[in-house]
C-alpha cells in the first residue's frame, strides 16, 4: 500500500461531502444530498447528487445522476419514493423518484423556477416558495427605481426583483396557486403537524432590514396570513406541536449575541425562551470553509412536543442537545465530542445527522436515542483519506487581557522542521466561530507546507454574551491582543516561527487581517480577502452596511464619527510595511470592491509592497461558493503571495 503523502490541490477536489438528509417514515433508509467535483479544467463543477442507504448497514447507492444539482430530500409518507429540487432543467425545479429505481419525475414546470419547499403530512400538497415571473434581463434603458431600505442582497442582486409567495399545488400534478402575497424572500418553509398550517421564515421585504426576518403563518384554508414574530435575526424555526413553535434567534435582535431558543404559540402570545440560562448559542454558526459551509438548522420536537433536538455550539464543539419545551429549562447534550454534528431528521427512535472534524469531511450517521449509539451509514471520504498524510491537531487555551481564556487549534504538516513557517487564519461574521469542522482552505495551505493556526477571540459565539459582545465599540483592539497571546503560545511550544509568520482571513477575517498589519510588523506577509476596511463607506454601500456597522460601532456615522474613522484599518493603512495581497470579487455586495480599491490606494501611497486581485464574476464567499476553477485560481495565488514572502 502506498505511503500517505501530503495534501496536493488535486487531492482536496476529490473530498465528498454529505450536505443534507431525510429519514424514511418507517426509519429503515435514509436519502441524502452529497456534494461531489465533476468534469476537469474550464469544466470542473461542484455538484450535488442524492444518494440513499439502508439504516440498518449495507453498501450506500446513488439515486441521481449529474446533470444538476439535486438537493432537499422529502419522503413521501409510504416511503417509497421521495420528493426533492433539482436544477437539471436550468431552474430548480421540484422533482419524485421512486427509490426502487427508474427515472424522476417533473412536478413543477413554473420558467420562474421553485424555491423552498415541504410536502403536507398527508403526502397529497406540495407548498414552495417562487417569484411571480423569471427576473428580466435589463436592456440599456431599464433604469431601476428604488424604494427600499434594504434594497439588495449579495448573491441575489436587487430584492425588489425577487418577491416570493407560498404556492400551493397537489403532489402528484397540477397547476401551481399563490397563496400568499409576493413580499419578500422565503427562507425556510414548513406545515404544521395537522396539515392546517404553513410557517415560513420571510426576509427581505418592503421594510426589511438586513439579517432581520418575520415569523410568518399561513392557514391553508381562509389564506390568511399571520405574523407572529417580526424583525428577529433567526436562524431557524419548527413546529412544536400544532399549536406551538420554536425557533432560534438572536435576543432583542442583536446578531453580536448569541441566539437562543423561544417557543410561541400558534396565535402569536406567550414567547417563552428555553435557553436563558444556557449562555450558548442554538444553531452553532461554525464556518467551515469547505461546501459543507452552510448546513441546514434542524430541530425536532418530540412526539408530544415536551422537548426538542436542536444543534448548540459549545466552544469549538457543534453539539446535538435535547431541550425541555415544557416546565423547567433544560438543555443536555446527546452528541457531543471534539466535531461539527449537524442534525437532518430524525423520530422518537433515531436521529439522523453528519458529523465531521478537522481532518474528516461530514459524514451520514444515525444515532439511537435509547442506548446512545452511533452508526456510521455511509465512508464516501475513507479510501480517499488513506491516501493523505493528515495533519497533527495542536490544541491551545490561553489567558487573554483580563484573564479571558481563548481558545484554538493548529494544523500542523506531519514530518516538517519545527518551529514551522506558519499563517493565522481569522474567521469572518464576526461573531461566528471556528471549531472542529473540514476545512479545505487549511489543508491545502498545509500541504503546501505552512502551519495553519486559528483560533476564537472575543467577538467569536460558543463562550457566552459576554465574550461574543466584547467587540462592540472597539472592533479589533481586544482581537489583537488575543491573537498575540495566542500566537505566542504556539512560538513557545515551538510550533509557530516568529520569523516566519503570514496572516489572512476572509470578510470579517479580512478586517482583522488589515487591522492587524496596520499595528504590528509582526507578519511577513499578509492577504486580507473580501474584507471590510472603511466603516463609513462601508455603512453606505454594503448590503449588511447600516444593520452591521451600526451594530459594530455602537452607534451610526453622525453619532460616533471619530470611532467610525479610529476602528477603519484604512486610517492605520500609512502605518503598513507588511507585503499586502488584497483578494476582491467583482460582484461582491456584503464587501463591495470599493473597500479593497480605497485600502489599495492607501497601501500604494504608504510605499508598501501590495497588489490587488480582482476576481471577476464573483459575489462574497467565493472561497467556498465559487466553482472549482476560481478556487483553484484563488488559492494558487495565496500560496504564491506567501511563498514569495515567507521562505
Amino acid at each position: 500500500m502506498a505511503q500517505p503523502r501530503p495534501m496536493r490541490q488535486n487531492d482536496i477536489y476529490q473530498a465528498k461531502y454529505v450536505l443534507d438528509g431525510a429519514l424514511s417514515p418507517d426509519g429503515r433508509r435514509a436519502v441524502y444530498a452529497l456534494s461531489e467535483t465533476f468534469g476537469s479544467g474550464d469544466e470542473e463543477r461542484q455538484a450535488t447528487c442524492l444518494w440513499q442507504v439502508d439504516t440498518d448497514g449495507g453498501a450506500p447507492r446513488r439515486l441521481t445522476g449529474e446533470a444538476g444539482d439535486d438537493s432537499s430530500p422529502r419522503f413521501a409518507p409510504d416511503g417509497r419514493s421521495v420528493f426533492f429540487l433539482s436544477t437539471r432543467s436550468g431552474v430548480a425545479q421540484i422533482y419524485q423518484i421512486a427509490l426502487d429505481g427508474g427515472e424522476a419525475r417533473q412536478v413543477t414546470h413554473l420558467p420562474q423556477g421553485a424555491g423552498v419547499f415541504d410536502l403536507s403530512p398527508n403526502g397529497k400538497t406540495l407548498a414552495f416558495s417562487a417569484m411571480a415571473a423569471p427576473p428580466k434581463e435589463r436592456g440599456a434603458n431599464d433604469h431601476v427605481r428604488i424604494d427600499r431600505a434594504w434594497y439588495r442582497m449579495d448573491g441575489l442582486g436587487y430584492l425588489q426583483d425577487l418577491d416570493q409567495a407560498i404556492y400551493l399545488m397537489p403532489s402528484r400534478g397540477g397547476k401551481p396557486k399563490a397563496a400568499t402575497e409576493h413580499a419578500g424572500v422565503i427562507s425556510d418553509l414548513q406545515w404544521a403537524p395537522g396539515g392546517d398550517a404553513l410557517a415560513c421564515n420571510l426576509m427581505g421585504g418592503p421594510q426589511g432590514e438586513f439579517a432581520r426576518s418575520e415569523l410568518r403563518i399561513l392557514d391553508v384554508k381562509t389564506k390568511q396570513t399571520e405574523t407572529l414574530v417580526g424583525a428577529l435575526m433567526m436562524i431557524g424555526f419548527f413546529w412544536c406541536d400544532d399549536q406551538r413553535l420554536g425557533y432560534a434567534a438572536a435576543p432583542g435582535g442583536d446578531f453580536s449575541r448569541q441566539p437562543q431558543l423561544f417557543v410561541i404559540g400558534r396565535q402569536g402570545r406567550r414567547t417563552r425562551a428555553r435557553t436563558s440560562s444556557l449562555d450558548l448559542p442554538v444553531g452553532g454558526l461554525f464556518q467551515t470553509n469547505s461546501p459543507a459551509f452552510l448546513p441546514p438548522f434542524r430541530a425536532l420536537s418530540s412526539r408530544k412536543g415536551a422537548a426538542a433536538y436542536a444543534p448548540v455550539g459549545a466552544g469549538g464543539e457543534r453539539r446535538i442537545c435535547k431541550i425541555a419545551l415544557k416546565g423547567a429549562e433544560r438543555c443536555d447534550a446527546v452528541l457531543d465530542g471534539p466535531r461539527i454534528n449537524t442534525l437532518f431528521d430524525g423520530n422518537d427512535r433515531q436521529l439522523l445527522f453528519s458529523s465531521q472534524s478537522l481532518n474528516a469531511p461530514p459524514e451520514l450517521a444515525l444515532l439511537d436515542l435509547a442506548s446512545g449509539r452511533e452508526r456510521m451509514l455511509t465512508n464516501h471520504n475513507g479510501a480517499w483519506r488513506a491516501l493523505i498524510r493528515w495533519p497533527a491537531v495542536e490544541e491551545v487555551q490561553v489567558r487573554s487581557a483580563r484573564g479571558v481564556k481563548v481558545e484554538g487549534w493548529a494544523l500542523v504538516p506531519k514530518r516538517s522542521r519545527r518551529p514551522c513557517k506558519t499563517l493565522l487564519y481569522i474567521h469572518g461574521g464576526p461573531h461566528a466561530t471556528f471549531g472542529h469542522g473540514f476545512h479545505a482552505d487549511f489543508h491545502e495551505l498545509v500541504g503546501a507546507g505552512y502551519a495553519l493556526a486559528f483560533c476564537n477571540p472575543r467577538g467569536s459565539f460558543g463562550y457566552g454574551d459576554a465574550f461574543s459582545t466584547a467587540t462592540i465599540g472597539c472592533w479589533g483592539k481586544p482581537e489583537h491582543k488575543d491573537f498575540d497571546v495566542f500566537l505566542n503560545e504556539l512560538a513557545r511550544r515551538g510550533v509557530a516561527d516568529n520569523d516566519r509568520l503570514g496572516v489572512t482571513g476572509v470578510s470579517g477575517g479580512g478586517h482583522l487581517s488589515a487591522w492587524l498589519i496596520g499595528h504590528t510588523d509582526r507578519f511577513k506577509a499578509a492577504a486580507p480577502e473580501q474584507g471590510v476596511y472603511n466603516m463609513f463607506s462601508m455603512w453606505g454601500v454594503s448590503d449588511a452596511g447600516k444593520a452591521l456597522i451600526r451594530l459594530e460601532m455602537d452607534g451610526d456615522p453622525h453619532q460616533v464619527p471619530e470611532r467610525y474613522w479610529e476602528l477603519s484599518p484604512l486610517a492605520h493603512a500609512h502605518k503598513c510595511r507588511t507585503p499586502s495581497l488584497l483578494i476582491q470579487g467583482e460582484n461582491d455586495l456584503r464587501c463591495p470592491m470599493q473597500q479593497a480599491e480605497e485600502l489599495y490606494v492607501a497601501l500604494k501611497a504608504a510605499g508598501c509592497e501590495a497588489e490587488l486581485l480582482r476576481l471577476q464574476n464573483c459575489t462574497h464567499g467565493l472561497e467556498v461558493f465559487g466553482p472549482p476553477p476560481l478556487r483553484r485560481y484563488r488559492m494558487n495565488a495565496l500560496i504564491d503571495w506567501f511563498d514569495r514572502h515567507i521562505p
